[in-house]
């Protein structure tokens, strides 16, 4: 099919996922990989999860048996996704805290940058001039913005079939770049794991029999900002941001109310986009279907933008961001309750008063009645 990838592969890749999704499901209660239902969860019932297991098995093993030389030439990404896949395994099964989160993606991402030289060397072309950042700097972001993404990717894993599909979409926007540059590192990556994406939807939309569980958000997220930071060596900086819109436009708006709230950015609520379309609709595959659509509206924007200047992009990006910012305000909804909470208290103070008032001088009129009637009767 392309750069020595053939539809044996893709078939392959696909059935293993298959395969292993079902054995992944099979033994999940003994592996300890059921995820138990709480306030925040859509589902009802404990369901396996921890189906990134078999994603990841089934695309690495075609790739290290098949396509070892392409392997050998990345392999500081390849020990990088497979110590983010170690990280989502664990958590998966015991739970991790978010700084041990951070540190081993921190190692990963810092493999990429030196072993294969996955850096963002630059913040793009402003006015005319380009932004180049020296080593350590580029370093602080690379890692800064691969720890991002991969948490933002990770946190809209809420409902059935989400976090999934928005990546096939962020995938498959990577793929075309990649074809139409013709970089075989994002073609052959994006493409084996799209078709395990693929095998792993066929379980995962709603009503789910199992979850990706963090051993497959994490290693999509690291994966999807490695690949995006390849790309940029193409298209502007700013393409990036529409191309993955919706993790990164949700965990801003999220982590701002937070904070706002005087919270932590990292406590778990009910804010998230999926959250606030479930309440509207009140149907998963309703509140799935929206965002799918819009990842896919953004990505089409962010691919026909490519080449524009990163001024423009970024102020397209802000407007968009803020609109939603904006219309998922849920703050606004409470500032309305308690005006009409505070007008009802002055309404009823003010009827008190007055019928108050009436009582005395109803009781003013028939003392002087009473009077009136001993001194003249």
């Amino acid at each position: 099919m392309f750069a020595g990838i053939t539809i044996i592969d893709g078939i392959l890749t696909f059935l293993l996922t298959i395969l292993f999704t079902q054995l992944v499901k099979k033994y999940a209660d003994k592996i300890s990989m059921l995820d138990i239902p709480n306030d925040r969860s859509s589902h009802t019932a404990p369901t396996p999860r921890g189906a990134g297991i078999a994603m990841f098995l089934a695309y690495f093993l075609v790739l290290v048996l098949f396509h070892t030389a392409f392997v050998v030439e990345y392999i500081g990404f390849f020990v990088g996704i497979t110590l983010i896949f170690m990280l989502g395994v664990y958590d998966d099964a015991k739970d991790s805290s978010p700084r041990f989160k951070l540190i081993v993606i921190a190692i990963a991402t810092a493999l990429a940058f030196f072993l294969d030289g996955f850096q963002i060397n630059t913040l793009g072309h402003w006015f005319g001039l380009e932004i180049q950042l020296p080593f350590i700097l580029a370093l602080f972001v690379t890692l800064f913005a691969v720890g991002g993404f991969t948490n933002a990717l990770n946190l809209v894993d809420g409902l059935d079939g989400l976090a999934g599909s928005l990546s096939l979409v962020m995938l498959a926007s990577l793929f075309y770049i990649g074809y139409a540059y013709n970089d075989q590192f994002i073609m052959i990556v994006s493409f084996f794991v799209m078709v395990s994406l693929l095998g792993f939807l066929l379980f995962n939309w709603y009503p789910a029999s199992i979850f990706m569980g963090d051993s497959g958000s994490l290693v999509l997220g690291f994966i999807i900002s490695i690949l995006s930071i390849k790309a940029i060596n193409y298209v502007s900086d700013t393409t990036i941001l529409f191309i993955a819109a919706v993790p990164i436009i949700d965990t801003i708006i999220v982590m701002t109310r937070r904070i706002q709230r005087g919270l932590s950015p990292f406590a778990p609520d009910k804010s998230h986009f999926h959250h606030k379309i479930l309440m509207l609709r009140g149907s998963v595959d309703a509140s799935v279907h929206i965002l799918i659509a819009l990842q896919i509206i953004l990505s089409s924007i962010g691919l026909l933008l490519r080449d524009k200047s990163d001024v423009i992009n970024l102020i397209l990006f802000s407007v968009i961001l803020f609109v939603f910012f904006q219309t998922l305000d849920d703050r606004k909804e409470q500032r309305n309750l308690l005006f009409i909470s505070k007008t009802k208290v002055k309404l009823e103070s003010l009827v008190k008063k007055i019928t108050n008032y009436q009582t005395i001088l109803f009781t003013l009129i028939l003392l002087v009645i009473a009077f009136g009637y001993k001194i003249f009767l």
